[in-house]
Order: structure tokens, then C-alpha cells, then sequence
């Protein structure tokens, strides 16, 4: 087996929350790789993609906050810029079916985030001014700020306008590669509440789709987080501006709790 093809222990770099992004990203290329591989939809491997690249975003922007008093600083946030931008061409050239022969999906994108692991973040966070900040490490990331002010600039939008009745969606199980439908029940700013006859199970990746009132779609990666009999809570991974946008109107406030992971 690859070495590069899954997270293992030796890629530990000793904070809790950069390792559970790492191992997070890893999922999301396996994911991508086993759609191409059994034919998925040319809409749901975009969907993917776009996933993948916003998450990594996301977290490396994470791991600035903690390289911020390095003294090579810059030249990590360098390297990020570079690997998002060798991961645009990737998406372009794979969207226009300009992919080499000897350069797939899963070699391009293990490499390009273990390598990225293995030649700067582990030696980064070894250093001694990276290292001191880790014992008081958050355990939320990714929130937005919740000034008061802020949120008084948002206003709630009442439930009557937005829930009409069932609101059903369509999952697609990402892990599983099969299809389904789920009712939501509850929703919150950090994921939702399933209930399903579709048989989910923790850290399943499912894509829902679903119409919320008349005026939001919503289409988004979740993560399966627990289940109680056919009830399932799900967890937003990196969620679109759209999404991000409704639910900060819908409840009145700014601060939205994307990626936590426990």
C-alpha cells in the first residue's frame, strides 16, 4: 500500500486540531478518488473539488495563526499559496481532461499534501516559538467573531418565511458511493439533524441537497457525527458563503461554528 495514500502516526505534528484537519483532508482525497474510480457524476466530482480546495483554505489558514511568530513565516505562507495554486491548475486541467497518463487524481493529491506535510509543517512545528503555543491551543476552530455589535447588524429571518412544511433532501453517501433521501429535522449553524432509513455511520461524508423555504438551496459536505436509531446529526465541512450567509441571518448572529472536530 501507498504510504502517502492515508494519514498514519508518523504525521503528527502535535497539536490536536492542525492532525484532525490533516486526517480530515485525507478523507476528502480518498473520497474524491474512489468517486472518479467508480464513475461518478461529473457534478458530484465538482462538488468534491470544490470541497477539497475550500478546506484547504481553511486550514491553511489555521496553521498560519500558529506560524505567526516563526521566523520563516512568510515563506510558509508561500508554500500554501503555491500548493493552492498547483491545485487550481490540477482542477482546471482535470475539468478540460488534460490529466498525464502517469498522473492521476490519487498520486497528484497524496503527494501534494504529504510531502506538504512531511518537508514543512512537521519541521515548523517542532520549532521552539510554534511549539510554546500549542499547550493553550483552542478546542473550537474556525468561528467567526460574535461581537455584539456585529450581530446587531444582522437581522433573524422568521422562521414562517423559511420552513414550509417537510424539508426534505436528497443525500448522496460519498463514503458508500449510494444515493437516499432524509428528512431534516433540526438545523443549527454547525450541521443538521437527519432522519433517514438510509443505514449512515459515523464519519460517513454524505452531500445534501435540499430547499429550505422558497428562497434557499442548499447544497453542502457534512460528516456523520453520531447516530440514535434513524436520527442522524451531520456536521458542515468547510460550508459555502450562501449557507454561511442564511444561517447567520437566520439566527441573528454572526458567530457560526464550522469545523469543529473532535
Amino acid at each position: 500500500m501507498n504510504e502517502k495514500n492515508r494519514w498514519d502516526s508518523r504525521l503528527k505534528v502535535g497539536s490536536e486540531i492542525i492532525d484532525n484537519q490533516h486526517k480530515v483532508l485525507f478523507d476528502l482525497i480518498k473520497d474524491l478518488n474512489n468517486a472518479i474510480q467508480v464513475g461518478a457524476s461529473v457534478r458530484v466530482v465538482n462538488i468534491l473539488l470544490g470541497v477539497l480546495r475550500d478546506y484547504a483554505l481553511q486550514h491553511f489558514q489555521t496553521e498560519e495563526d500558529f506560524f505567526e511568530k516563526h521566523a520563516e513565516y512568510k515563506d510558509h505562507c508561500l508554500e500554501h499559496y503555491t500548493l493552492i495554486k498547483r491545485l487550481n491548475e490540477f482542477i482546471l486541467d482535470f475539468r478540460n481532461n488534460r490529466m498525464l497518463d502517469d498522473k492521476t487524481p490519487a498520486s497528484f493529491l497524496e503527494d501534494w499534501l504529504y510531502d506538504h506535510i512531511e518537508l514543512y509543517d512537521l519541521p515548523y512545528f517542532s520549532h521552539e516559538s510554534v511549539n510554546s503555543g500549542l499547550l493553550g491551543e483552542p478546542v473550537v476552530i474556525d468561528e467567526f467573531d460574535a461581537d455584539v455589535e456585529k450581530r446587531r447588524q444582522h437581522s433573524r429571518i422568521p422562521h414562517n418565511e423559511v420552513v414550509d412544511g417537510e424539508i426534505l433532501a436528497h443525500c448522496y453517501n460519498a463514503t458508500r458511493f449510494a444515493s437516499g433521501k432524509a428528512k431534516i429535522v433540526n438545523m443549527s449553524p454547525g450541521g443538521l439533524m437527519l432522519s433517514s432509513v438510509s443505514d449512515y455511520q459515523i464519519m460517513d461524508l454524505l452531500i445534501v441537497s435540499c430547499s429550505i423555504g422558497r428562497n434557499f438551496k442548499m447544497e453542502e459536505k457534512v460528516m456523520v457525527k453520531a447516530v440514535n436509531d434513524r436520527l442522524y446529526s451531520v456536521q458542515f465541512i468547510s460550508p459555502s458563503e450562501e449557507t454561511i450567509d442564511f444561517f447567520t441571518k437566520l439566527y441573528g448572529s454572526v458567530h457560526l461554528n464550522r469545523a469543529k472536530i473532535d
